[in-house]
């Protein structure tokens, strides 16, 4: 697993006389990390431009932690303090800063928003208040590749791939697959190698006996309760069907040491053999013009131990049904918003897919422009010419619960459940029309 020692972290307060150090930082820890050229000076920016704005946020200096992460494929740089009251509107994927003073000061954030790959922003007694910004490295794209022979599809051997076998398996599933079968991930092959490398990725190959690649499947752990897999992707002309199975029971063989409670497979191919997972859920993909079905399939590794879960009563029938045909245990804690004291403005994080031509959205922070934040996403989306919309919620955060009715009105319809994939279940909304 991920070496958690290479940590760096700094603590300074939030006087601009610290701003070097910062940046000093920032791009010494983003290179040590791995990070290009490139990558560390956008990372480098980003820290300044938030450091500048929490300096402006607050009167007299507060402590502020900066916490580097190798992250193996990516550098995260975490920003933790107290006391500080800040708007992240800028932070959004439509935002656009008024000119005037305040928006000279948000400007920031929008920069150091559009300097980096993902974001997430936490707030809790256990950890304060704060983001991560994140950062991966530049990888290059996998040039497909079949083997000149066919590989033999008996006398084969399964195991864990080296790190070139590994690369093999990438380039020869780009290469034989339709995009929509594989992650995003896998068009860079390094990348996979990096994310093997940390223990986010795990592989099993198949290889005849002249090292030749017959098939291999590739899955990531999701939190300690939850496991995702790949596959399987099969490379020889016939006999493939043995070939699928031993992969498959080899995943579920490996797993099953873990505390894993399911393991799910949202890119199966047709090669996935009969049995070993049931229907979760099915998204309708438009794809090509069409509508078509895009299936979640669940395996129950171990009995569900239960957990509680948040959900506003619109939504409840929904997670009733689900729990009760996938034989989930779920308390669920009704919310709604009464009335209580909202932040003015919300932000919502946008996930692109670009192998799929899709769009996952996610509730970052509330506010109560939660309403017109959403629908001002939708239309940039849709103007970008994204039809796949998805929109998920953490069950385990009251206050995502809580936006089903701005989920609803804004044309998302409830589709599917994935147990375990954040604090509690995820709960995936599909854009109708």
């Amino acid at each position: 697993m991920m070496d958690r020692q290479t940590d760096v972290a700094l603590s300074v307060k939030t006087d601009m006389k610290f701003l070097p150090l910062v940046l000093s930082f920032a791009e010494s820890s983003s290179r040590i990390f791995g990070l290009d050229d490139k990558d560390t000076l956008k990372l480098t920016l980003a820290a300044e431009e938030v450091f500048v704005y929490l300096c402006r946020m607050t009167g007299d200096p507060a402590p502020v932690t900066l916490t580097m992460t190798n992250g193996f494929y990516n550098a995260q740089l975490r920003f933790a303090f107290e006391g500080i009251d800040f708007d992240l509107r800028a932070f959004n994927l439509t935002a656009d800063v008024p000119p005037d003073e305040e928006g000279l000061e948000e400007m920031g954030l929008l920069i150091a928003s559009r300097s980096v790959d993902r974001m997430s922003i936490f707030h809790s007694a256990m950890e304060g208040t704060g983001f991560t910004l994140i950062k991966e490295k530049t990888y290059p794209e996998a040039q497909p590749w079949e083997s000149a022979q066919p590989p033999a599809a008996d006398g084969l051997s399964f195991g864990t791939p080296d790190v070139e076998d590994l690369k093999v398996l990438v380039r020869s599933i780009v290469g034989r697959y339709d995009p929509f079968i594989y992650p995003q991930d896998f068009r860079y092959p390094g990348k996979v190698v990096d994310m093997v490398e940390s223990g986010e990725y795990k592989a099993i190959t198949a290889t005849d006996g002249k090292g030749r690649i017959a098939g291999g499947m590739i899955w990531r752990y999701s939190g300690s309760s939850m496991i995702e897999c790949y596959g399987p992707y099969i490379f020889v002309k016939e006999g493939g069907e043995g070939i699928a199975e031993r992969l498959v029971t080899g995943v579920i063989a490996a797993v099953a040491r873990s505390e894993a409670v399911c393991l799910i497979n949202r890119y199966a191919t047709e090669d996935l053999p009969r049995g070993y997972f049931e229907r979760l859920g099915t998204i309708d993909f438009i794809r090509d013009g069409e509508k078509r079905p895009w299936h979640f399939l669940f395996r129950q590794l171990r009995e569900d131990p239960g957990c509680r879960v948040y959900a506003h009563a619109g939504m409840e029938e929904f997670l009733k049904d689900q729990y009760k045909r996938h034989f989930l245990a779920r308390e669920i804690i009704p919310v709604r918003y009464e009335g209580e004291r909202q932040n003015p403005h919300s932000v919502f994080g946008a996930s692109f897919q670009h192998n799929q031509k899709l769009v996952v959205l996610k509730p970052l922070w509330d506010g109560a422009d939660a309403g017109e934040n959403l629908a001002r996403h939708i239309d940039a989306l849709r103007a970008e010419g994204i039809k796949n919309i998805l929109l998920g919620i953490d069950l385990g955060h009251g206050w995502q619960a809580r936006l089903y009715p701005v989920i609803e009105a804004g044309g998302f319809t409830a589709s599917l459940i994935m147990p375990y994939r954040g604090k509690a279940d995820l709960v995936f909304f599909t854009l109708r029309g």
